[in-house]
């Protein structure tokens, strides 16, 4: 391992948790009702795409893209797995500690099973993995929009929480770095869409509050992840042609995008459900 791969994995591991810990921040002081869009806004996708791109070239990432979109769904997906066993194991196990081990354990089992087929298969199909992403969110939406009598909770994390959210992340993105260069790039793209976030959120939601809050909390997050989606079908395009230097700011201002019209069109849904209710 020479000096300057040492370095690039250094620097890809602080640079993750700090953007994980600014986004932290910004989701504490959302609105309840847009923070699961906020919080699918890109962090392990972009930096892992970023530092595969320093590391390997702009027109791997380019390239390795398609095959992660169904594990991006897949992660769209263990939100919602997660939220549903965790409302079931709480009716059978009383330690919370064990309802957060089962509720993880289970739900990311399944993003395992499933995600790595295409990576072993090397399934790279643009249809495919665009097919497979959208069916995938709208059973997560699915699964996630079920009524129950409980409220959104606020996203708010003590400063250890937010230090151990920034190392977690921070890890995933320096895991992809080393799977993208000493493996298979196909294996640093599936760890680009690994659900690093979305599982640190979930599993401090869950030790703090009821199982049942989740699923609000939660429920915005397959409309939110079209932002990673932007953000993914971006790169294909601008990554070979800018760079991924430049590529990257290009994928962000596409993605923020989203995630701002997304923003707007549920608050102004808000607005006009409260008038209807009221009337």
């Amino acid at each position: 391992m020479n000096k300057f791969f040492l370095i690039q994995l250094i620097v890809s591991f602080v640079v993750g948790g700090t953007v994980i810990a600014l986004l932290s921040f910004i989701a504490e002081k959302a609105n309840k009702r847009i923070a699961g869009i906020i919080l699918a806004f890109p962090t392990t996708v972009a930096l892992g795409f970023f530092f595969l791109g320093w590391t390997l070239s702009s027109n791997t990432v380019a390239d390795v893209v398609p095959a992660t979109l169904i594990p991006l769904g897949l992660s769209v997906l263990f939100v919602a797995v997660y939220v549903r066993i965790a409302e079931y194991s709480a009716r059978i196990i009383r330690s919370k500690v064990w309802q957060i081990i089962v509720s993880f354990t289970l739900s990311i089992g399944l993003w395992f099973v499933l995600a790595i087929p295409f990576v072993i298969l090397k399934i790279n199909h643009l249809g495919i993995g665009v097919a497979g992403y959208l069916l995938l969110i709208c059973i997560a939406h699915l699964l996630l929009q079920r009524k129950n009598h409980e409220k959104a909770v606020s996203l708010t994390y003590s400063v250890g929480q937010k230090i151990s959210r920034a190392i977690f992340v921070g890890f995933i993105v320096f895991l992809v770095v080393l799977l993208g260069k000493l493996s298979n790039p196909f294996w640093g793209g599936m760890f680009a869409v690994f659900p690093a976030a979305f599982s640190s959120v979930l599993i401090i939601l869950h030790w703090y509050h009821d199982p049942k809050s989740l699923s609000p909390t939660m429920q915005k997050v397959a409309i939110g992840s079209l932002s990673l989606f932007a953000y993914a079908l971006t790169t294909i395009v601008v990554f070979p042609r800018f760079g991924f230097i430049v590529g990257t700011i290009f994928a962000y201002a596409v993605s923020l995008a989203v995630t701002l019209g997304l923003m707007t069109f549920e608050s102004k849904s808000s607005i006009f459900l409260t008038k209807r209710t009221n009337n």
